[in-house]
């Protein structure tokens, strides 16, 4: 028996094609408003073909191990070396002062130390997905939320968007920093029912830990490869159908991923994790402060759509102190306190805040001044994200 997730629409306002040259999912009629619910069901093989059958079950697919996209050693750096808040400086968000307010965020990661003192005042709709409770044992998304929001803890600053007053946090991963993608899934339409202004996550499908745990339940190699692919494929399909389904979608942002080895070797690179490389999401990987300005950390992914400061990035930690952090997931905070100022900025004129709005504002801001040589598109996207200017 194998555990599926399902995706189906309970207002019966989307539907499977009817012949096979069709989009896989497509809207009844123009207006038609969606109604998404994920479950997850244990199916033998003949019970998954029996419950196919039902008009509103869109997509189905495997569950899947995800992991976090977790900080990155760098032996070159100590954590006292950086300076303090410089990525603040690099995105130009320190004239703002406390901004971001009116701008509501979401974060999908290892849940929240609630009480530090970087969230003091913040409104914080929490939910568990990882059945680990909310509690951030492991401190990654405390040290995510804190750059893209946090308050400023002793007198130092942390937060791109400190005035931001609303976020929802999503417990997707567990405490180890594992998890699966019935919780990725579920914790994503819990923040669009929640109606933010901008998604964030930093973390992705673990296709190696799947064939891993095939070949474990005796699959033969060559199965287990082809059915972890088959899974990937299909949660990438969920991902995608749910965001197509909302009717004023936010904007999402994904880390781009670590994985990329080239302290190792030039040839070690590879594109963007998933679900970060999703149509519909931008992707930011992580600069890293050089002799000739700002480059690309040695271990960002490929293909980011922009790029933000990810090395020795100062942040919450739990317990109430402070701790430097080395990862992509870390340029994806700052983006995500960037776009918080611009939807404030937006709101405040009476300009849309939807996501198409939003993305279209940070790709054109998006700046390559500062950054060493002439860095490729595949290295940097459109460039490093830039807040508002100031009026």
């Amino acid at each position: 028996m194998t555990r599926y997730i399902v995706l189906r629409d309970t207002a019966g306002a989307w539907r499977r094609p009817e012949i096979p040259l069709e989009a896989k999912c497509a809207r009844i009629a123009p207006d038609a408003l969606a109604a998404p619910v994920i479950d997850a069901h244990d199916f033998t093989p003949a019970e998954l073909r029996e419950a196919a059958r039902a008009p509103n079950f869109l997509v189905v697919s495997p569950v899947i191990p995800t992991r976090i996209i977790g900080p990155e050693p760098l032996d070159e750096l100590r954590a006292d070396d950086g300076v303090a808040g410089w990525g603040i400086d690099a995105v130009g968000a320190r004239p703002h002062g406390a901004g971001g307010a009116g701008a509501a965020l979401a974060l999908l990661d290892t849940g929240i130390d609630a009480g530090h003192p970087a969230f003091a005042g913040l409104r914080i709709e929490p939910r568990d997905f990882a059945g680990s409770g909310i509690e951030d044992a492991n401190g990654h998304g405390t040290h995510l939320a804190g750059t893209a929001l946090g308050r400023d803890v002793a007198g130092e600053r942390i937060g791109v968007a400190p005035g931001v007053d609303r976020l929802v946090v999503g417990k997707a991963v567990s405490d180890t920093g594992r998890g699966d993608s019935q919780g990725f899934l579920q914790a994503m339409l819990f923040a669009l029912a929640r109606r933010v202004d901008v998604i964030g996550f930093a973390l992705a499908f673990d296709i190696g830990r799947l064939v891993e745990d095939l070949v474990e339940a005796d699959y033969p190699i060559s199965l287990a490869n082809a059915a972890a692919i088959h899974a990937y494929r299909g949660n990438l399909r969920i991902f995608e159908t749910l965001l197509q389904m909302q009717d004023r979608p936010p904007l999402i942002l994904g880390a781009v991923g670590n994985d990329c080895r080239r302290t190792i070797s030039p040839e070690f690179e590879t594109g963007p994790s998933s679900p970060a490389a999703a149509r519909n999401v931008l992707s930011v990987g992580a600069l890293a402060p050089g002799p000739q300005g700002l480059c690309p950390a040695p271990f960002s992914n490929c293909g980011p759509e922009l790029v933000a400061p990810g090395v020795d990035v100062r942040s919450a930690e739990p317990g109430g102190g402070l701790r430097s952090m080395h990862s992509s997931s870390a340029a994806m905070a700052h983006a995500l306190g960037v776009a918080g100022l611009w939807v404030a900025a937006l709101r405040a004129t009476g300009q849309p805040t939807d996501a198409r709005h939003v993305a279209a504002r940070l790709l054109a801001s998006a700046t390559r001044d500062g950054l060493a040589g002439a860095p490729s598109v595949i290295d940097v996207g459109q460039g490093l994200v830039q807040a508002p200017p100031v009026a």
